[in-house]
């Protein structure tokens, strides 16, 4: 009998993970049986509510990381799917500031390990941001490229010439047997992610891992990055200048941003990332809201922001 495929995707926040699942339900969805489960760091799942309507089963898993507070519903939600229905693939969209190591020793649980299809380990990496990234967040950031069997060198239309041999060079010294792709907006070839295996090395390691590991005993701060979330409504007509003015202004400690916003009678979808703002066209929506996170972020001064927005001042 065919197991079902599960791939499992990984990137630091705002690196261009949804944009991939976006590619992978586009080519592969009436063709193949397809579930995406999506996880969050924060309680609202802004890309599950980008994702969904595309007539694919899909769960989303918030508030925790994959590898430990959610690790159990994580299964349980892998179990439900096949239930439901004889599935393909699943593909799992990782919070970005999950770690993937402890995730694959969660696969190693025996009510998982032999009765899936473990696809490679996928991580997508925002090129132009990446040595800033890695200064920022040092061995946690690193584990996503040392555990990958294939490596996305993103948006590269972003990037300079030099910054892309630095970081081509950088990702082969934690990773030198991770197959590399260049893209912009993942434009990549998906038949190689969705239909190639974890690497040899990664599935030995698995057995190991779990019986040396206890449920929970890792040092949890040492494993994830220092982040915190919070979400705000947003007025019912906000102002794009002062919008962008705000993200502009915004301290370094942000590291992404998105949600909804309504601006000129129109529902637009906001997404931020360490400096890149973008705003795009989105369908009719009846709630509004930002998420931010961030490290030691002032929840009041976004608050106060937004309440300029509304009445088209500009944050000082």
């Amino acid at each position: 009998m065919k197991k079902t495929r599960v791939n499992l995707l990984f990137g630091f926040l705002g690196s261009g993970k949804t944009t991939l699942v976006q590619r992978i339900i586009k080519e592969f969805a009436s063709e193949r049986r397809l579930a995406v489960i999506i996880n969050d760091f924060d309680a609202v799942n802004v890309d599950y509510e980008i994702l969904k309507g595309n007539n694919i089963d899909m769960i989303q898993l918030s508030s925790g990381c994959l590898c430990c507070t959610l690790k159990g519903p994580l299964l349980a939600a892998i179990a439900e799917l096949v239930e439901k229905s004889s599935l393909d693939h699943i593909v799992i969209e990782a919070t970005g500031i999950a770690e993937p190591e402890e995730m694959l020793v969660s696969f190693a649980d025996p009510e998982f390990y032999g009765k899936f299809d473990l696809g490679p380990l996928v991580t997508v990496v925002d090129t132009p941001k990446f040595l800033k990234i890695r200064e920022m967040l040092g061995p946690f950031y690193e584990a996503q490229i040392e555990n990958a069997d294939i490596v996305i060198l993103n948006k590269l239309d972003l990037a300079i010439t030099d910054e892309v041999a630095i970081v081509h060079r950088e990702v082969f010294e934690l990773n030198s047997s991770a197959l590399v792709h260049y893209s912009e907006r993942c434009d990549v070839d998906l038949p190689r992610l969705m239909d190639g295996s974890l690497s040899n090395t990664r599935l030995a390691q698995l057995s190991t891992q779990k019986d040396t590991s206890t449920d929970h005993s890792h040092d949890h701060e040492a494993l994830h990055a220092p982040a915190e979330s919070f979400m705000l409504e947003t007025p019912e007509m906000i102002n794009r200048t002062a919008i962008e003015t705000l993200f502009a202004s915004a301290p370094e400690r942000l590291w992404r941003a998105k949600g909804f916003i309504r601006i000129d009678g129109a529902d637009w979808l906001v997404q931020f990332a360490m400096g890149e703002l973008e705003v795009t066209p989105s369908s009719p929506r009846e709630h509004h809201f930002l998420v931010f996170i961030g490290d030691n972020l002032d929840r009041d001064w976004f608050q106060r922001g937004l309440e300029a927005a509304q009445s088209h001042q500009v944050m000082s």
